[in-house]
């Protein structure tokens, strides 16, 4: 399933070296979205550098994302509703307010259990060229 995308990426410059999200703007402009694309999730990519991404996801119940590998450690916090995280054979509920961590490289997979928010950091690890 593809999932609708849309950037606002953050860049870094000499004069800029700092960047501030509005988290809560995206979690409300998914609550405030029009009915007809209440079923659209949505990703929206707030930070990409060489060593660090940022990822707003909003999932409509019963959405998921299939099993995966990040290229660094990642953090999962839960902004709104609940989500079940499966990492190898384990699998947990994780619900609003709590934050799920993640050694690089693990098989992953994430399941909404309502309508539901996450903020991603994956620290991306060097590739070995």
């Amino acid at each position: 399933m593809e999932l609708p995308m849309r950037d606002s990426v953050a860049i870094f410059t000499e004069a800029s070296p700092m960047a501030v999200f509005d988290v809560g703007a995206q979690l409300e402009s998914v609550r405030l979205q029009d009915p007809a694309q209440a079923e659209k999730d949505r990703t929206v990519i707030l930070l990409k550098t060489d060593s660090l991404r940022l990822i707003f996801r909003s999932f409509s119940e019963g959405a998921s994302l299939p099993t995966h590998k990040a290229p660094g450690p990642i953090t999962v916090q839960v902004l709104d509703g609940q989500i079940e995280f499966t990492a190898g054979t384990r699998t947990t509920p994780v619900r609003k307010g709590e934050v799920l961590a993640l050694e690089s490289g693990v098989p992953h997979s994430v399941k909404a259990l309502s309508d539901s928010a996450i903020l991603i950091t994956v620290a991306v690890r060097p590739q070995n060229p």
